[in-house]
Order: structure tokens, then C-alpha cells, then sequence
């Protein structure tokens, strides 16, 4: 384990952006991650942990503490379709093994970019399919003692693209997780963009789906993966936001038929589709402001365009928030992490 001084982030980030950390340390192993928050206790420093830099904008000042990069490696599937994943695995690599084993529960977040670490911190979800449903339990470590402890999911509170790990990312850090998947398992086609194309294929294998989704991420410029255009992105910025049924009848004559998919019913109100009101607020695919904009394939999308600065990205991601605000009166929420 060696512990780095003005370590560069930039170049460990999806976006591309960022000034250095004032310590970085890469570990391999649980022992290192321990002696890596030791060394940040004695020199009271504060802890950021890096998996695949895929959903945080990082600020042009760095980070003034211990940078750990996790690359804590491991997993193991067994034939019930329990899977235990080290943080620092890939997350693609353990959907690409899922299914290759015919354990179905996460064939639609293929080609989400990050460690598996991230993945759990985030609750991912695209195409019909939310990591926490498969989730056993995570295991974390406390960054004050060093102590390891399991939650079980309800202690995990995870939420839409949200976990207690992620709002309290100074108190743990998840080392491993399980997952329990269904042997023999029929692919989730509940999503209509999905659902539509396999309709002259009824029985569509885990793969064919898992494939399709890597083509429906790669259109929209999402996919970070050798052999795709991809951009210098930390994918979707926003989350789609909810809104109560006052709001959406006043919203309901541009949001036309539901068969658009511009809004959901879902339990705790209707889900707008952000995408949707960036275009119709003027921000639409292609949109630069100089360094920063929208990326041309999918609206959602805030890019480095060329050397841009973490203030300017936060800078537009402010000016869609207020436009959005002011013309419709829904509250946007990014989903990237600012550091």
C-alpha cells in the first residue's frame, strides 16, 4: 500500500474533471483499507472513497483528505443464485457472469458503468429493475474505529437512486455485498421501450436482453465501454423528479399520452421523465455553454465538452434547475455526487 501525495483526480473520473487529492492510496484488500483509515484518523483527515469515478463531479479545488480508491476484488456464485461481490469489482463484470450463469434479477443494468461498490451506494436502476430488490445484506466498514458490520437491506434504507450509505458517506464504507438471484430466471421486459421490442420474441433469453440494453445505453451515449463512442459524462445528472397530482394536472396538457413516456404512476406520486422537461425548457440534446453542455444523444446528460472546470458544470446544472423551476415549478435533483 503506498500512500500518494496531490494525487491528480481527474483522470480517475467519468467526467474528466477535478483537481488533486491531497492523499491517495489504491487498496486491494480489507487490511489495507483498515490501515488506510488508520493513517486518515491520526492525521484527522477526511475520507473519500473512489470506485469507478462514475457519478460524482469533483471540484477544481481536489479533495483535502484521503482519497481511497477501492479495488477490493472477489466474487463468488453459487448455484442458488447467491452472489457475494466485493466492492471493487467491476459492476458490468458481475451482470455479464449473472447472466452467463443464468441468474436473472439484474440483466437490465448491464452496461452501468462504476464498481459494484458504487452500484450499492447509488441503488442503481434502469429498464425496469432496482439493484435493492435483490440486495441480502452489505457489509461496511466504520471509518472512526475500523469495525465491520452487516446491514440488512431495511437498515439500508435504500430509496430511488439513493442509500443511508450514500447520505452518510463519512460514516461507512461498503466493502461487499450479496445478491439473490433466480436460477433459471426469465428476463425483466417490463420497461415498454424493452417490452416493445421483444414482442415478436416472447421467450427472449437473460442475454438477449442483457444485450439489448447495451444497445439502448450506447444510443443514448451512456456506455463507457472499448469498442462505443462515449463522452466525458457521469451519465444521467438528474433523477427524474416526483410531483403530487395537483401538479401533474397542471402539467398534464404538455405531458400528452401516456404512451410517450414522458411521466409513471408510482406510489408515492407521478414520476416525470427530467429528460422530457430539459428539451421543453430549452435545454435539448446538443446544448453547449461554451466547455459545458448536453450531450448530443440524450438530454440527461451533462458533458465535458473540452477542459471544462467543475464550476462550470455546476454553473449549468444551476441555470437548467432554476429555468426548469421558474416554468414549471418542479424541483430538479441531480444525482451526481459533488465532492
Amino acid at each position: 500500500m503506498q500512500i500518494q501525495e496531490n494525487y491528480p483526480l481527474a483522470e480517475l473520473t467519468t467526467f474528466r474533471i477535478g483537481g488533486p487529492a491531497k492523499y491517495y492510496v489504491k487498496v486491494t484488500a480489507t487490511d489495507e483499507l483498515k490501515l488506510a483509515l488508520v493513517f486518515a484518523r491520526e492525521k484527522s483527515l477526511g475520507v473519500l472513497i473512489l470506485g469507478g469515478g462514475s457519478n460524482m463531479l469533483v471540484s477544481d479545488r481536489g479533495f483535502n483528505g484521503l482519497v481511497i480508491h477501492n479495488k477490493l476484488s472477489g466474487l463468488t456464485i453459487e448455484k442458488s443464485g447467491l452472489i457475494t461481490v466485493s466492492a471493487g469489482e467491476n459492476w458490468d463484470e458481475v451482470v455479464v457472469k449473472a447472466v452467463a450463469k443464468g441468474l436473472a434479477g439484474i440483466e437490465c443494468l448491464s452496461g452501468v458503468p462504476g464498481s459494484a461498490g458504487g452500484a450499492v451506494v447509488q441503488n442503481i436502476g434502469a429498464y425496469g429493475q432496482t439493484l435493492s430488490d435483490a440486495v441480502v445484506q452489505v457489509e461496511a466498514i466504520e471509518v472512526a474505529t475500523g469495525n465491520v458490520k452487516v446491514f440488512l437491506p431495511e437498515a439500508c434504507e435504500f430509496a430511488y437512486r439513493n442509500s443511508w450509505f450514500k447520505k452518510n458517506s463519512s460514516q461507512y464504507l461498503v466493502t461487499a455485498f450479496q445478491l439473490k438471484l433466480k436460477p433459471n430466471g426469465v428476463p425483466t421486459i417490463t420497461y415498454p421501450h424493452v417490452r416493445k421490442h421483444f414482442e415478436q420474441k416472447p421467450s427472449p433469453s437473460l442475454l438477449d436482453v442483457r444485450q439489448f440494453i447495451i444497445k439502448l445505453r450506447a444510443s443514448k451515449g451512456y456506455l463507457i465501454m472499448e469498442g462505443f463512442e462515449s463522452y466525458a459524462t457521469a451519465g444521467s445528472f438528474f433523477t427524474n423528479p416526483i410531483v403530487n397530482q395537483e401538479q401533474y394536472e397542471r402539467l398534464r396538457p404538455m405531458l400528452g399520452d401516456p404512451s410517450l413516456n414522458r411521466f409513471w404512476q408510482t406510489e408515492k406520486g407521478i414520476k416525470l421523465a427530467a429528460a422530457f422537461l430539459l428539451e421543453e425548457a430549452g435545454f435539448g440534446k446538443g446544448y453547449r455553454e461554451g466547455t459545458v453542455g448536453i450531450s448530443p444523444k440524450h438530454a440527461l446528460s451533462l458533458i465535458n465538452f473540452d477542459q471544462a472546470t467543475a464550476s462550470e458544470v455546476v454553473a449549468l446544472a444551476d441555470k437548467i434547475k432554476n429555468v426548469v423551476f421558474d416554468k414549471y415549478g418542479v424541483k430538479l435533483e441531480q444525482e451526481v455526487i459533488y465532492v
